[in-house]
C-alpha cells in the first residue's frame, strides 16, 4: 500500500507559518523588517489584545506595485536576493521570502501599498492564504499590513498562546529593541489606543534609550562612540555603569548590522570586560552595535534569524573586551551615599539604657565640669595624603617604609577607621569610606597581574612540600594544565600514581594553608579546555587577593592607605575589588548638611 503523499499547499503553508510565526510578535518582527527593508523613516505599530485580536504595521517606505503585491503572499517570493550567492552576502534584515505567505496562512490579513510617485494604490486581503479581494485603492505612500485573529484556523496553536498582557510584554520588549537598533527610523508603538513609545528617530541612540528606557536610566550610562578597529570591525552603543546591573540578561541587546541577535559569543565577551566591577550573578546593561562585513557572518541559520555565526569569533570576542574594558577603566565608578539611606529618629524617643540595642552614640555628658579632664576620643589619625611619584606598592607590606609618602599634596586627609573595617577620608568638599579589605585586595590583584603580564612571578619553596591525592579526572587536569599552573607561581610535581607535590607556591600567598588553596584552584580548573588558559589565570588572581588581602577588622597600614588613595586618584585601578564590590562610597559635603536640615 501507498503511503507517501505529496501534501496540498495549505497544509505546506501552515507547517512553514509554525516555523516563522510563534506568537503575535513574530508577526510584528516580520512586517517590522519589510518595513525597514523597504527604506521606512517612520514606523507605527498597532494592537490589541495581546496582538491576538489585531496587528497593524504602517510605514512610509517606498511600497509595491500591484503586481510585486500580489506575488508577495507566495512562498519564497522575495526582491532582496536573487540566487544562493547572495546568502554570503546578506545586508538585508528579511531575505528568506516565507513572511507574508506564513502570516497570512494563519491570519485574516489586508495589505494596503502604494509605490513611490504612483497615482494610486492596491488593496489586497487574504484569509488563510487566499486571496478574497484586490483593488485599486487611493492611499499614502508606503505600505500598511493589517493581521486580525491570529491562527483562527489552527485552534490548537491558539491555545499555546499566553494571556493579552504577557503577549503585550513579548511585542514591548521586541519593539524596544527596533528602536534601540534602528535610532534614525521614528516609530510609534500603539496598545489598546494608548502611546507606549514613540521615538524621534534622529539618530541619537541615547534618545532611542530614552524612549524605551526612561531618563532614571539614562542618568547612569556611558557612551561607547564609533570605534573602527583595525580589522573592519565598528563597536559603538551604550555601556550601563555598575549601578544599572540586573539579576539577569535582559536588558541587554546586541545588533550586528543593525539586526538583533541572541548570542552566548557576545555575553561572555561583555560579562568578562564588566566582570571586575559587578557581584556574582548580576549581569551588565548594555546596548551595543556591531558593524561588520556581512560575508564575515552566516545569518541563514534559523527562521527567525536572530541566531548568527562570526567567521571569526575569537577576534570579534578579543575586540570587544579589550574596547569594552578600556572605557569601564577610564570610568572609575563611586557610589553615593543618598539621603534616603538613612532613617530619621527622634531623640527624644530614645531610651538612654537601651542605646547600644538602639544604634545610638553612647552618650558623653554634656555637663561636666570645665577643669573635668576626661579624655573622650574617637579612632582617629589625621594624616596628610601626599602624592608619590615613584612610590611601588609592590613593597612588603610590612617594611614600614614610611618615607615614601612625600612630594606634592593632595586635599585629602585620613580621619580614621569605623569598626575596624572602613577607613574615613575627607576630601575637598566631599568625604568617603573605603572598605579596607575589598581595597587591599585590589592592589594585591592588580600586583599580581602586573607580574604575570611581566612573566616576573616568584615562586617560594615550601619546607616540607605539600602532598596531595587527587581523582582520576583532576590528576588529568594537573597533567594538561601544568603549564598553565607554572606560569602561576606553583612548583609541582608528580608523587606516585594520583599524587602530587606541591613545592613552591607564588610569594604573593605566603604559606598559608596551600593545600586548600591548591584545591581551590584545582577546583576552578576543572572547566578548562583548550584555549581557555586566560580565564582560568583571571580566576586565580582573584582568589589568591581575596586569599592574601587583609580582612575586615584587621589594621591596615597608612602607608597601605597612601599608596591606594594615590592609585585611586590616578585611575590607575578600578574601584571595585576582583569580585565586583565598591571599594569607596562616597558623601559631599552638601549632602551631608542637607540630612542635618542646615540647608535646604
Amino acid at each position: 500500500m501507498d503511503r507517501i503523499l505529496i501534501l496540498d499547499n495549505m497544509t505546506i503553508n501552515q507547517i512553514a507559518a509554525g516555523e516563522v510565526v510563534e506568537r503575535p510578535a513574530s508577526i510584528i518582527k516580520e512586517l517590522v523588517e519589510n518595513s525597514i527593508d523597504a527604506g521606512a523613516s517612520a514606523i507605527t505599530i498597532e494592537i490589541r489584545d495581546g496582538g491576538t485580536s489585531f496587528i497593524r504595521v504602517t510605514d512610509n517606505g517606498k511600497g509595491m506595485s500591484p503586481a510585486d503585491a500580489r506575488i508577495s503572499f507566495n512562498r519564497h517570493a522575495t526582491s532582496k536576493i536573487e540566487s544562493s550567492k547572495d546568502l554570503s552576502n546578506i545586508v538585508t534584515l528579511g531575505f528568506r521570502g516565507e513572511a507574508l505567505a506564513s502570516i497570512a496562512a494563519v491570519t485574516h490579513m489586508e495589505m494596503i501599498t502604494r509605490e513611490r510617485d504612483s497615482m494610486s494604490g492596491i488593496q489586497i486581503i487574504n484569509h488563510g492564504g487566499h486571496i478574497v479581494e484586490d483593488r485599486e485603492i487611493g492611499c499614502p505612500e508606503g505600505t500598511t499590513i493589517i493581521a486580525k485573529n491570529i491562527f483562527y484556523n489552527t485552534p490548537a496553536r491558539l491555545k499555546f498562546l499566553k494571556s493579552p498582557r504577557t503577549e503585550t510584554a513579548y511585542i514591548s520588549d521586541l519593539v524596544g529593541r527596533f528602536i534601540l537598533a534602528q535610532p534614525d527610523i521614528s516609530f510609534k508603538y500603539i496598545n489598546n489606543g494608548k502611546m507606549v513609545y514613540y521615538s524621534p528617530g534622529d539618530k541619537d541612540l541615547k534618545h532611542a534609550a530614552l524612549s524605551v528606557y526612561g531618563k532614571d536610566v539614562i542618568e547612569q550610562i556611558l557612551p561607547l562612540e564609533p570605534i573602527d578597529t583595525s580589522v573592519g570591525v565598528k563597536l559603538w552603543g551604550l555601556l550601563g555603569k555598575p549601578s544599572l546591573a540586573r539579576k539577569n540578561r535582559s536588558h541587554q541587546s546586541f545588533f550586528v548590522n543593525r539586526r538583533y541577535v541572541k548570542s552566548k559569543l557576545l555575553e561572555e565577551a561583555i560579562e568578562t570586560a564588566y566582570k571586575p566591577y559587578l557581584t556574582i550573578n548580576q549581569f551588565p546593561w548594555i546596548v551595543l552595535h556591531i558593524d561588520i562585513e556581512p560575508n564575515r557572518i552566516d545569518v541563514n541559520v534559523h527562521p527567525t534569524k536572530t541566531e548568527i555565526r562570526f567567521r571569526d569569533e575569537d577576534e570579534i570576542s578579543q575586540i570587544i573586551q579589550y574596547h569594552i574594558s578600556a572605557i569601564l577603566e577610564e570610568n572609575p565608578y563611586i557610589p553615593t551615599i543618598k539621603e534616603d539611606s538613612f532613617i530619621s529618629f527622634d531623640i527624644n524617643d530614645v531610651d538612654e539604657d537601651n542605646s547600644q540595642q538602639l544604634g545610638v552614640f553612647p552618650s558623653i555628658p554634656m555637663d561636666r565640669d570645665k577643669d573635668d579632664k576626661t579624655e573622650y576620643t574617637t579612632n582617629t589619625r589625621p594624616i596628610e595624603i601626599l602624592r608619590t611619584k615613584d612610590y611601588d606598592y609592590d613593597t612588603d607590606r610590612n617594611s614600614g617604609d614610611d618615607n615614601v609618602i612625600r612630594n606634592e599634596p593632595l586635599p585629602l586627609k585620613v580621619i580614621g577607621t569605623i569598626f575596624a573595617t572602613y577607613i574615613l577620608v575627607e576630601g575637598n568638599q566631599q568625604c568617603f569610606l573605603i572598605d579596607q579589605h575589598a581595597a587591599h585586595e585590589r592592589l594585591v590583584y592588580e600586583r599580581y597581574k602586573r607580574m604575570l603580564e611581566n612573566q616576573a612571578i616568584i615562586t617560594q619553596q615550601l619546607l616540607p612540600p605539600v602532598v596531595i591525592e587527587v581523582t582520576h579526572a583532576e590528576h588529568i587536569i594537573i597533567n594538561e594544565s601544568m603549564d598553565v599552573f607554572l606560569s602561576l607561581g606553583f612548583d609541582i610535581e608528580s608523587f606516585g600514581s594520583r599524587s602530587f607535590a606541591i613545592r613552591g607556591v607564588p610569594v604573593i600567598l605566603g604559606t598559608s594553608n596551600p593545600r586548600e588553596f591548591f584545591e581551590e584552584l584545582l577546583y576552578g580548573a576543572k572547566e578548562l579546555g583548550q584555549g581557555s588558559n586566560y580565564k582560568l589565570r583571571t580566576d586565580d588572581i582573584i582568589r589568591m587577593s581575596c586569599k592574601k588581602a587583609i580582612k575586615a577588622g584587621d589594621k591596615l597600614s597608612d602607608m597601605e592607605i597612601v599608596a591606594l588613595l594615590r592609585d585611586l586618584m590616578d585611575k590607575r585601578i578600578p574601584m571595585t575589588c576582583p569580585h565586583g564590590r565598591p571599594i569607596m562610597i562616597s558623601l559631599t559635603k552638601m549632602e551631608l548638611e542637607r540630612m542635618f536640615k542646615r540647608i535646604q
